[in-house]
């Protein structure tokens, strides 16, 4: 890979002082991949550094990484090429410190986004939807709650966590909508008007939960439990598992397949991918994307219209 322009310097045959550096941290990376992203990072990182602060990369100081990383923030960077380009700078202050050109690393202590991982389970078609959640036996109190709990989920698209940490202070009512109200992950704020088949499978629980209903109190309680504290995740995949063996799903299925199948519906269905994402609470597109288990299907390709 040539080198060239690289931070406003030309590589020519007699290469400059600084371009060795920037070379030999580039080439010291094995994955052509890698050397452009970090190439492109550099890039970047320098030419903040000049135009905001005046200052070059020797003269950086913690304060200075935060503040591009904050400019990264507030442009179109995911939190996942942020993270990227914080990881090559440590790599690249680490190589100057290994040179013993700068005594120590700036991007020490400055924190990384956290980005969701995606868990390897399959969805469920919209028709195992409908199937698994008709074949729920609600004659039984366990069998609402399933009933409630499960509807919920596939018609919020909701983490487990947030699902099973609601309170009765998260429900409410707006426009006539009765609504539930949350800290998603991450600390956002959401409210979901709830769908009126969540609404008829919650009332039906509700009605017959003979345990207090204060505001701190959690909605969904283990009916073998104390009463008091939430259902756990562990709990949560037996109950989606259990319905999904009754009705032949085969794979892997978790509670997570909710979440995976609620986008894969909506994306179906023609909604854009930026309302998809603001619904389920992501941050990045390309997450939404990322979890869309129908993208991919063979059958969907673009060729087939050629």
């Amino acid at each position: 890979m040539e080198l060239k322009s690289f931070s406003g310097f030309e590589l020519k045959k007699t290469v400059s002082d600084r371009n060795k550096i920037y070379y030999g941290f580039i080439h010291n990376f094995s994955s052509e991949h890698t050397r452009d992203a970090y190439m492109r990072d550099l890039r970047k990182f320098l030419k903040f550094l000049s135009e905001v602060f005046r200052i070059d990369e020797f003269r950086v100081e913690h304060a200075h990484i935060v503040a591009f990383k904050d400019f990264l923030g507030k442009g179109e960077c995911s939190p996942k090429t942020i993270n990227r380009t914080l990881s090559c700078l440590w790599s690249f202050y680490e190589y100057l410190i290994d040179m013993g050109l700068v005594e120590r690393n700036p991007v020490e202590r400055v924190k990384r986004y956290k980005v969701e991982k995606i868990v390897k389970t399959q969805d469920l078609s919209d028709q195992e939807v409908f199937d698994l959640l008709a074949v729920i036996d609600t004659n039984s109190l366990s069998g609402k709650l399933h009933k409630a709990i499960l509807t919920l989920f596939f018609t919020t698209g909701m983490r487990h966590r947030e699902v099973s940490h609601l309170k009765f202070g998260n429900l409410g009512e707006e426009n006539g909508l009765t609504i539930i109200r949350y800290r998603a992950k991450g600390g956002t704020e959401m409210v979901h008007p709830l769908n009126p088949k969540a609404e008829l499978a919650l009332s039906d629980y509700l009605q017959n939960l003979h345990l207090s209903m204060r505001p701190d109190d959690y909605i969904f309680r283990g009916t073998r439990g104390d009463g008091v504290s939430p259902m756990d995740p562990k709990s949560l995949n037996y109950v989606i598992q259990k319905y999904a063996k009754k009705i032949g799903v085969k794979g892997r299925i978790t509670i997570h397949s909710a979440r995976s199948t609620v986008i894969g519906m909506l994306l179906d269905k023609g909604h854009s991918i930026d309302k998809v994402a603001d619904f389920v609470g992501h941050k990045d597109m390309a997450m939404t994307r990322a979890y869309n288990k129908r993208k991919a299907r063979i059958r969907d390709s673009i060729g087939m219209d050629l």
